[in-house]
């Protein structure tokens, strides 16, 4: 026996002198000693005096005999221990929910070790929805003020398995009567729980199938008086059927008897419509002869009349297409007249610009500075520029007029013609050419050489200042046309102009950057359409462009 003082508070500590630091529990674990705690107050007087008959040796004989009684309570609570382990499972938590101690029982049937558990918290072993509840921060308000909690309770093992635990949960207390741990103490009734809610839910069924039995009763009920009803139905329906059948039987006695007096009209009636057949035969085939010539008459009568309709119908159409012709040749005139005009009138201007540049350059050259001589030079490239023009614009307005023959292309001959007609000055990149079968078509051969001619200039024009030149020209077939394309990566076109792209005179570049009069890709519309085909084209900007117009296939 040995006395400590902490904090106020003496301990008495009472062990066995042989046993007192091994001493084991039944279940191999080691048991802590044995103490007392007595309050300082309390043990003051009783400790004066202890250490009086330790000097004297006469309490001795009493600290046995309470230490025997403390031996035998020791092991009333280990034999209570024992027993609650044996067929319960339980578990011990401080006021703060966190584990302290587990039984073999309780680790078996969660599935954890007691490594798994102790000093983590209660709520490790509760469904997350519910440790975050109020109802549970209250379950344990209430233990922590010393109430304890007796029911069914739902805990979830290491695996997620739900087990159904009958139980409480137990404030243990100390000398002031606070608690200062929480004892839990329950038994496994998962398989109970499992059969007592397969059972309510048998029992439910039980009850559902005895609502539609019950149900189906009524049904029954309800149609066996229908049959009744119908069979009484039935039983009057019977009778006036055979009201009705003796009336029916009556009737037709009266029938046969009108049937015979019927059979000697008929005999009478039958040699009457002998004579009167033989009479209608007679008018038949005199009504017939007067059908059949009436028809004729109407027949030749509905000819006449289409001839005549169809004669006057030419006679206006001749009228019209006389008159047609008589303007068609007069603008015909006109447009020649023009043309002639464009082609020597404005010609005649331009000739003499050129003449006049030309003297000054070569007889007063010495006279005339740098500056000059470069506006002379400008005044020839522009002048140039205006008969190129006046050649383009000549060229439009003979489309117009020019017949367009029909024959069958070859156009994959026709594209490498145009390739190989097409002359590189010194230094200037080579296209390089890709070039798929392309179908063949029906058209006017010079005109679409005209537009390959046009769309493939354009392309080389637009790539020049790019590396590397490449160009290539493809064709597809969709049921009753054929679509041709070519596409390069040059300077493009932004799209936000396009309807620009195919006017006369309309430029997308500069004249400075890319050359022309802005009049070859009207051209090839004009000629496209001629064809009764369209034209068409996308670009992105320094990306390049794709041009593409269509034909009519000659298999449709």
């Amino acid at each position: 026996m040995s006395i400590k003082e902490k904090n106020g508070i003496k301990e008495v500590v009472l062990s066995d002198e042989n046993n007192s630091e091994n001493k084991v529990h039944p279940t191999g674990e080691k048991l802590p000693l044995q103490k007392i705690k007595i309050s300082k107050k309390a043990v003051q007087p009783f400790s004066n005096s202890i250490k009086a008959e330790f000097h004297n040796k006469q309490i001795e004989p009493e600290i046995l005999a309470l230490k025997e009684q403390l031996d035998a309570n020791e092991q009333y609570l280990l034999n209570l221990t024992n027993a609650i382990n044996t067929t319960n499972a339980s578990v011990e938590f401080d006021m703060d929910g966190n584990i302290l101690n587990a039984n073999k029982n309780f680790l078996k049937i969660m599935g954890y070790t007691a490594k798994d558990l102790l000093g983590k918290h209660h709520s490790l072993l509760v469904d997350p929805s519910y440790s975050k509840s109020n109802a549970y921060q209250f379950f344990w308000n209430s233990l922590k003020k010393g109430i304890h909690q007796r029911d069914e309770f739902i805990l979830t093992e290491k695996n997620g398995k739900l087990i159904w635990f009958s139980g409480s949960y137990n404030p243990i207390f100390n000398t002031q009567g606070k608690p200062y741990k929480v004892l839990k103490i329950a038994t496994d009734i998962t398989l109970s729980k499992t059969q007592f809610l397969q059972l309510a839910v048998q029992a439910q069924e039980k009850e559902k199938r005895s609502s539609e039995l019950v149900i189906a009763n009524k049904e029954l009920a309800f149609q066996n008086k229908e049959k009744e009803d119908r069979a009484a139905e039935l039983i009057i329906a019977n009778k006036e059927l055979k009201f009705q059948n003796e009336q029916k039987e009556k009737r037709a006695e009266e029938l046969i008897n009108a049937n015979k007096e019927l059979a000697i009209q008929s005999i009478e009636k039958e040699k009457r419509a002998a004579e009167l057949i033989i009479a209608n035969k007679k008018l038949a085939s005199e009504k017939i002869l007067k059908e059949k010539r009436k028809v004729e008459k109407l027949k030749r009568a509905a000819e006449l009349i289409v001839k005549n309709r169809e004669l006057a119908y030419q006679e206006k159409r001749s009228s019209e297409l006389t008159l047609a012709n008589d303007e068609l040749k007069k603008a015909q005139e006109e447009l020649g007249s023009f043309s002639y005009s464009v082609s020597h009138d404005l010609r005649a201007p331009i000739r003499a610009i050129n003449g006049y540049t030309q003297i000054l350059i070569e007889d007063h050259a010495d006279s005339i500075d740098d500056d000059g001589k470069k506006i002379i030079q400008a005044i020839v490239n522009n002048s140039n520029k205006m008969g190129i023009l006046i050649d383009d614009l000549l060229a439009f307005s003979k489309l117009g007029r020019k017949e367009v023959s029909s024959s069958n292309i070859n156009m994959t001959s026709l594209v490498n013609g145009v390739i190989n007609d097409i002359t590189f000055e010194k230094g200037e990149n080579t296209p390089i050419f890709e070039i798929e079968e392309l179908a063949p078509a029906n058209g006017d051969s010079s005109l679409i050489k005209q537009v390959w001619i046009n769309l493939i200039s354009n392309a080389i024009k637009y790539s020049k200042y790019k590396p590397e030149i490449k160009i290539k020209i493809a064709s597809t077939l969709q049921d009753h046309k054929i679509i041709y394309s070519i596409k390069d990566w040059g300077a493009g076109f932004d799209m936000a102009y396009y309807d620009k792209l195919f006017g006369v005179f309309q430029r997308l570049h500069s004249q400075e950057e890319f050359t022309g009069t802005g009049i070859g890709l009207a051209i090839v519309q004009k000629i496209v359409s001629r064809h009764s085909g369209a034209v068409w084209a996308e670009s992105k900007l320094d990306e390049g462009a794709e041009f593409y117009f269509s034909l009519p296939n000659i298999k449709h």
